[in-house]
């Protein structure tokens, strides 16, 4: 079903100046490629530092009219898509910079962007980029968190979906625009079925842009070009910068691992606000010569566009799927009916969490495309590490280091500051060093705990790397399940769950213990139609399971596992939902009060301090009998690692 990527003479077709198209026609199958590879200076390979020059030398090799940006709203298969070539979306980009530069905005001032995949993003992005610094941010969260994130990043401008059906974004950033900078300029961009605010509408500025009030100032590659946070499953967001070079560098790594080239047509259907959406499959195709097809302002969230998604790409002629693993675990059983998908290029790169064995061998078959699993961080602009699209694919890896990118497994657990390296196939915490290495975060503070005194980042992973040098990511140290002191792997659990036809997904997490410390439970989500139980699917694990301390206590069936925006089920929230069910469950037993359980409220939530804060909420107890309720629940509480607080309601 995949098609070639070269002329008919044979040459590859890149963009001049950003790729080497010899290099890009070696193989790349082993870490002896990575290494010859290397052993030219990456100075003579990154000719470009600049991100934006890179985009403009990539629109100036495509024909002006050919189309850059298909746009569908709502996933509709038949709706006809809205077309933006490559020189209306060159012409956007320079007017957005201009308008921007117009309002003040220089090369260290911060645009803030509030929006789903609508196109106006794409130039929004661009044009904030080429005048400043970039700063998408997750449009879904609360506006006290978005407040908190334009504060700590000095915000000069933003840039946010309109009033738009479906939407809250426009009255989420007017309740808080008045804790803003005054006189902070905000431009509006018009929504699927939204309004037109003709003061503040982007489209309506810029067609009204005169020119640019000065040149803009060059660009050099210690520049920062965007600040990206990171996910805030673990408390707050960390801003992360990344500079032009982080950028250039990534797009030249990533052109490289999947053989990128002019005139593909690629999915969009993945957040910008996180670094895989915005540096890994959207700008890094776009600086590559490439097209994007936005399939849904809602991407791989919209139920439509997943069941369209074989139609969209032979409709468009796709080159380049999309997808984390959890949608593409989705897509291996809803295969394509009779869709010609021989447009489709031999291989295309996933991440953003574990992918399943038996998912990749389905997807693969039913695609007839190589699925290339990968390992990065918002830290290492992206990627780290990604299958070798010429080698082999190792069940559970992550694939080799990318060139110039250092990756080190070191003894977990050290206490005298040491380091002591492991063995190859050791598991221990994994440290990256690199070009990709990001200058740092917005918040200094957050610096000291990210970097080893040798200038690694502590990336907070668990993996070994086997003597090909393919890396294993095996969880997070924060994730371990550590029952009685016996470290359990929650991707063991996970992997073999989603063996069964019946799982759809799975999470696994350790519940507090007052004896073991903690216990293995798990979350399913069935598929649909199924009937399994709780009991059947321990039974299943028990026969495929050979760690006889990881089978799971209990499994939780729910209707929908939660998952963060980027495609990772939400273990932080399963974690605090369990904790404060087994609190709240011991403390009813404790106080003999399992016939009225609403006297008794348990939350569970981050501290700055603490780590984790259990607070205790206790109604209707007289002031006579505290002191011997407050020892009862000591009495529970003391049994687990946890600081609480108790309060009288």
């Amino acid at each position: 079903m995949a098609s070639d990527s070269t002329e008919s003479t044979g040459r590859t077709l890149v963009v001049p100046d950003t790729a080497d198209a010899d290099l890009l026609d070696d193989p790349l199958s082993s870490i002896a490629d990575i290494e010859t590879i290397e052993r030219t200076p990456l100075e003579a390979r990154l000719q470009v530092i600049d991100f934006t020059q890179r985009v403009a030398l990539a629109f100036a090799a495509r024909e002006p009219d050919d189309i850059a940006i298909h746009y569908v709203p709502d996933g509709d298969i038949h709706r006809e898509a809205e077309r933006f070539s490559f020189r209306t979306l060159r012409d956007n980009i320079d007017r957005t910079a201009a308008l921007l530069r117009n309002h003040g905005i220089g090369r260290h001032d911060v645009v803030a962007i509030l929006m789903p995949a609508v196109p106006a993003l794409y130039w929004s992005i661009l044009g904030a980029m080429s005048s400043g610094i970039v700063f998408p941010v997750n449009w879904m969260l609360e506006p006290t968190h978005v407040l908190r994130l334009l504060k700590e990043a000095h915000a000069k401008a933003v840039i946010a979906l309109g009033p738009t059906p479906g939407f809250r974004i426009w009255e989420s950033l007017r309740s808080i625009v008045e804790e803003l900078p005054k006189h902070i300029p905000i431009w509006s961009v018009r929504g699927p079925g939204g309004a037109v605010l003709a003061q503040s509408d982007l489209s309506l500025c810029i067609a009204r842009q005169p020119g640019a009030a000065e040149p803009p100032e060059r660009i050099g590659g210690e520049d920062i070009a965007a600040y990206v946070h990171s996910g805030g499953t673990t408390g707050f967001p960390k801003i992360v910068k990344l500079s032009h070079r982080n950028l250039s560098f990534r797009h030249w790594t990533l052109q490289l691992a999947s053989k990128y080239v002019l005139g593909e047509v690629a999915l969009h259907d993945t957040p910008m606000f996180h670094v895989g959406g915005l540096v890994g499959r959207c700008l890094a195709v776009l600086a590559s010569g490439a097209g994007v097809v936005i399939p849904s302002v809602m991407g791989a969230r919209d139920k439509r566009y997943i069941a369209n998604y074989w139609k969209f790409v032979e409709k468009y002629a796709v080159t380049r799927l999309s997808g984390v693993p959890t949608t593409l675990a989705v897509l291996a059983k809803s295969p394509p009916q009779s869709q010609d998908l021989s447009t489709l290029k031999p291989y295309f790169i996933t991440g953003s969490t574990a992918m399943p064995a038996a998912v990749r061998e389905q997807f693969e078959r039913i695609s007839g495309v190589r699925v290339l699993n990968s390992y990065g961080l918002t830290e290492n602009t992206a990627s780290v590490a990604i299958d070798p699209r010429d080698g082999l694919c190792k069940e559970g890896s992550s694939g080799i280091r990318l060139p110039y990118t250092q990756i080190r497994v070191v003894e977990s657990g050290v206490k005298d500051g040491s380091v002591r390296l492991c063995a190859p196939n050791e598991i221990g915490q994994l440290q990256v060093k690199g070009p990709g290495l990001s200058p740092g975060y917005v918040n200094p503070v957050h610096l000291a705990a990210s970097l080893t005194v040798d200038g690694w980042l502590i990336t907070g992973d668990l993996g070994r790397i086997d003597s090909d040098g393919y890396l294993f990511v095996t969880g997070r140290v924060k994730d371990l399940i550590i029952r009685g002191g016996h470290n359990i792997d929650p991707a063991l659990i996970e992997e073999v769950l989603l063996r069964s036809p019946e799982v759809l997904h799975a999470a696994a997490i350790g519940k507090p213990d007052a004896h073991a410390g903690e216990l293995p439970v798990a979350f399913v989500q069935l598929m649909p139609g199924s009937q399994a139980n709780a009991s059947g699917l321990i039974a299943f694990l028990a026969v495929h399971m050979a760690e006889r301390a990881a089978i799971p206590k209990e499994i939780f069936i729910v209707d929908k596992i939660p998952f963060t925006d980027v495609g990772k089920p939400s273990k932080s929230a399963l974690r605090r939902e369990t904790a404060e069910r087994t609190f709240r469950t011991a403390l009813l037993e404790a106080l003999n009060l399992r016939s009225e359980p609403d006297r008794v409220k348990v939350d569970v939530d981050s501290h700055t301090t603490h780590g984790t804060l259990v607070t205790i909420r206790v109604m209707n107890t007289p002031i006579a009998d505290r002191s011997s309720v407050l020892a009862l629940i000591e009495a529970i509480m003391d049994q687990y690692a946890f600081a609480y607080l108790v309060e009288w309601e």
